[in-house]
């Protein structure tokens, strides 16, 4: 397995919801905005990728493509001196910021009335909670003492008198 230090991954909703990305695509964007935190990249191979999610490279290198098309990542590639072997790729979240980027529900923005008196009615709601649990468990209590060796349950049935 790979030498990263993942304990795992959380996908902000932003990424979660968007109906441009694959899930695997999803997934690998995810793990390079958390890898890109510092440094504002990471350096990620294709043979990483696939031993994480236990797919093909080939389909990691589609994948990684795919996500440049699209716009959310860049990628550049550092080659060796005097050569054209690639020695290192940097992946590059384009849009890091994409926490909170696009908000369906605004947030509520009249907080003119105190905490307390919004919520001043839970005390009463808590204690009517609570009394119903504590009638339960007595109305519980005298049923499962009630004798009910001799009831006839079937006087409860409709059409009792046809079961004799």
């Amino acid at each position: 397995m790979s030498n990263l230090n993942l304990k795992g991954i959380w996908i902000p909703i932003e990424i979660l919801t968007d109906e441009k990305l694959s899930d695997k695509e999803k997934i690998i964007y995810s793990i390079i905005l958390y890898l890109s935190k510092q440094n504002s990249y990471c350096y990620l191979t294709n043979k990483t990728i696939s031993e994480l999610l236990n797919i093909s490279i080939t389909q990691v290198s589609k994948l990684v493509n795919s996500l440049k098309d699209k716009k959310y990542i860049s990628i550049e590639l550092i080659y060796k001196e005097n050569s054209r072997q690639v020695e290192m790729r940097k992946l590059i979240p384009i849009n890091k910021n994409t926490y909170l980027t696009k908000v369906k529900y605004p947030l509520q923005q009249n907080f003119n009335t105190p905490i307390e008196e919004k919520f001043k009615d839970n005390n009463k709601n808590i204690s009517k909670y609570n009394n119903a649990k504590q009638n339960f468990r007595k109305s519980r209590a005298n049923f499962e003492q009630r004798d009910y060796k001799n009831y006839d349950f079937t006087k409860l049935y409709a059409n009792a008198d046809m079961l004799v």
